[in-house]
């Protein structure tokens, strides 16, 4: 027998990429994201053994957060097998979160896929990279909650000698801390238009349609998809009478780089005659006035939307915002044109815990007839009667009458009974039969046997005229 030498085993190559991030927009902060990443791809591309798989970069954005598009980038590259080492840095470069790098980390090295920090020379496959890398990323996070306290003390000391965090507002100049904001004319005749144009009256979502067409529409206009809410926010914000209130929105304790609006539990600054004026303050609050009354005649006051004798009168008792009347279409030729009314905040789709539920525009009209005693319901008693109605939860309506009095009701619509009708029932059961006997000539169980045609024809039929009388008893076409 012959000896062979086996052929040389060539060496796997190693998909390599590299992570740089800088977390502050400086004039250092180009050039160092620069270096980082020229670095990292003459190293990745000059080294035996090593496919150049990338190198993902993040500028401006902190650490303590995952939500990095390059980072995520350079993940999703990874889960898909496109990434066998990382190269970083630093600790703090991955992630300033301990329990973010280490789940990051974690889902990589399952992957297959090592880390390896330069600065600390450690690497994810090591025996004991994961202890040492715990210990380090706790002191990085430590290091970073430090930073956003130093941070929050210099932007509150700033508030408190009346300078802006950064200021940007349409109609303005930007600036670092609104101390030397001028005007910007032409940006300035928009918001002096849109003032204008409301107490004409106009409505915001027409102000905004007209700004458009006339191509005076700024950009966070233009691209908005609900234009009228930009028009509402011009029209809300005191800062064009030249009045600054700072402090508005707060970083909480331990969660850097995430603003909420502040209620109270930081203080906030007035800094009056801070910016140049461009609507003088009894124009701004004539302004303010007109958006309260408008917001108490609800959608009565928006004259493009239809309106009917219920509108803005069915107020949420827990949101406080009005019921409006939606209209669903029938699916099928056997369904009919439905209306029900529903609270405000659920109809966006915003988390609430009203607890409402839609209710039929059918069976609410039965219910106020019968409290006002009256045949059937009637646009002009219920205007002249009622003030308007609270909803609390599924059941309970407090009718608050013109004369000042207030009576409560416990009541839930069957929101299918109305359509259910003695014909409609009796055709039902007649296909129910013709199913069950179809089955026993079939020998197979009722319940999966399919339906005579002549039977579901019939019913059918008794469907679709149930429901024309009911279009026509309701005046629906």
């Amino acid at each position: 027998m012959e000896r062979v030498t086996p052929p040389p085993q060539r060496a796997r190559v190693r998909k390599v990429a590299a992570y740089a991030r800088i977390s502050m927009e400086t004039e250092r902060s180009p050039k160092s994201l620069s270096a980082q990443i020229s670095h990292y791809s003459e190293l990745i591309q000059s080294t035996p053994g090593w496919e150049y798989a990338g190198v993902f970069a993040d500028s401006g954005i902190s650490g303590t957060t995952t939500n990095r598009p390059q980072f995520r980038a350079m993940l999703d590259r990874a889960r898909a097998g496109g990434i066998d080492l990382i190269l970083t840095k630093s600790i703090s470069r991955f992630a300033r979160n301990t329990v973010d790098l280490l789940e990051t980390i974690r889902e990589l090295k399952t992957l297959g896929v090592e880390v390896r920090f330069e600065k600390e020379n450690i690497s994810t496959f090591s025996a004991d990279g994961e202890l040492v890398l715990t210990l380090l990323a706790s002191f990085a996070q430590a290091e970073s909650e430090q930073i956003s306290q130093n941070v929050r003390w210099r932007v509150r000391k700033g508030f408190e000698q009346g300078k802006a965090n950064g200021f940007h507002l349409y109609g303005y100049t930007d600036s670092a801390d609104a101390t030397d904001v001028e005007i910007i004319e032409a940006e300035a005749e928009v918001v002096r238009w849109i003032f204008a144009q409301y107490m004409a009256p106009t409505s915001c979502e027409a102000m905004a349609a007209q700004l458009i067409a006339d191509g005076r529409a700024p950009q966070q206009l233009a691209s908005n998809k609900m234009p009228g809410e930009w028009v509402r926010h011009i029209l809300k914000n005191p800062s064009y009478t030249g009045d600054l209130l700072l402090g508005q929105w707060a970083t909480p304790d331990g969660k850097p780089g995430r603003a909420v609006r502040n209620t109270g539990e930081h203080p906030m600054y007035l800094v009056e005659n801070a910016i140049p004026t461009i609507i003088d303050r009894d124009t701004f609050t004539a302004v303010q006035a007109e958006i309260a009354r408008r917001r108490d005649l609800g959608a009565r006051a928006n004259w493009a939307i239809e309106t009917v004798a219920m509108t803005s009168k069915i107020k949420c008792a827990t949101c406080g915002c009005s019921f409006v009347r939606n209209r669903r279409n029938p699916k099928t030729q056997n369904q009919i044109t439905t209306e029900h009314w529903i609270c405000t905040e659920r109809k966006k789709g915003r988390t609430t815990s009203c607890g409402t539920s839609e209710i039929s525009d059918t069976a609410l009209k039965t219910l106020i007839a019968n409290i006002l005693g009256i045949d059937e319901f009637d646009d002009d008693v219920f205007t002249a009667r009622i003030d308007h109605i609270d909803v609390t939860g599924k059941d309970h309506y407090t009718f608050h009458y013109t004369d000042g009095t207030i009576s409560a009701h416990t009541w839930r619509p069957n929101l299918k009974r109305s359509s259910w009708t003695p014909a409609k029932r009796a055709a039902w059961a007649e296909l129910v039969k013709a199913r069950w006997e179809y089955a026993r000539k079939l020998g197979i169980d009722g319940r999966s046997a399919p339906t005579p045609p002549e039977a579901l024809a019939k019913y059918r039929a008794v469907a679709k005229a149930e429901a024309e009388r009911l279009r026509a008893e309701r005046g629906e076409r």
